[in-house]
């Protein structure tokens, strides 16, 4: 399943911090997991420092996980990632939480929209970051079918 994903995120290994009061870990924990591994990912989707200190960024519309096997404290989650779907304002993207054993723990998807800071409202990106952003996209659905079924689409 991880090679429909082609950007991998940092392991983490799950602590007794993370892990609620059934002993496994605490969905809070995944949606951080979800959101810290995928700087990579952004940083190639052109949200980088630069673009940052530009005046653009992302802002979250809406995140999707599904919870599928625990994790529980001890063992290893490797999140990987991969684009779905742009628009000129919106990134549809996806990831999957695998254990040791390359079992899916969760899936995860979100929608991104692209943001002018200095108005903070939502904007067309620039024709250059449109352009790597379809590249990517079209890369990654090479890779086949994502596998689980989606929630959230770009209309």
């Amino acid at each position: 399943m991880k090679e429909k994903f082609p950007y991998p995120g940092n392991p983490i290994t799950v602590t007794t911090e993370m892990c609620d009061m059934n002993g496994h870990m605490n969905v809070a924990d995944y949606a951080r997991i979800f959101d810290d591994g995928s700087t990579e990912l952004y940083q190639d989707m052109g949200f980088t420092d630069k673009y940052f200190k530009e005046g653009f960024s992302s802002f979250t519309l809406e995140m999707n996980i599904q919870y599928l096997t625990e994790l529980i404290e001890g063992e290893v989650a490797f999140p990987y990632y991969r684009i779905i779907n742009v628009s000129p304002k919106l990134i549809h993207y996806g990831g999957i939480l695998l254990k040791e054993d390359e079992t899916i723990s969760a899936t995860n998807e979100q929608m991104l929209v692209h943001i002018d800071m200095s108005i903070r409202k939502s904007s067309k990106m620039p024709a250059s970051m449109q352009e790597n952003l379809q590249s990517m996209c079209r890369e990654h659905n090479q890779t086949g079918d994502i596998g689980f079924d989606l929630r959230l689409q770009i209309r």
